[in-house]
């Protein structure tokens, strides 16, 4: 899988947080197994509420302290990640991994079909 590699390349151009649909303990055993240190994490748990309600988008942005205009948002779950940061106003990277037909009428900022790409996609924004 090419998460770790794509990860540890994206930190060297920027932070990354994670922003997660589970538990405190269990995203602790997932990070641990992973071997990638995060900035910031935001669980469920956390934020008291599950995407794509926006409450742990909230909470992100408060732990980061950045303004919405600074993220990217990226994740797999078009429902549950790139529509409630594109309804908050986040650019948002869609990763459709098996070609998905979007399921609802929104669009992604930026669409790719694996980590590796994202990682170039980063690469690129942070040179311009």
């Amino acid at each position: 899988m090419d998460t770790k590699a794509a990860l540890l390349e994206i930190k060297k151009y920027t932070k990354i947080a994670l922003l997660t649909n589970t538990d405190d303990h269990i995203i602790e055993e997932t990070v641990s197994r992973l071997g990638v240190e995060f900035d910031e994490i935001v669980t469920a748990e956390q934020a008291g509420a599950y995407k794509a309600n926006h409450d742990g988008f909230h909470l992100l942005l408060k732990k980061l302290n950045l303004d919405k205009s600074e993220i990217l948002h990226t994740g797999f779950g078009f429902k549950y990640d790139v529509v409630p940061a594109s309804r908050l106003g986040i650019t948002s990277c869609w990763v459709n991994r098996y070609g998905e037909t979007r399921p609802v009428d929104v669009k992604e900022d930026y669409l790719v079909g694996d980590l590796k790409t994202l990682s170039l996609l980063i690469k690129g924004l942070a040179t311009v």
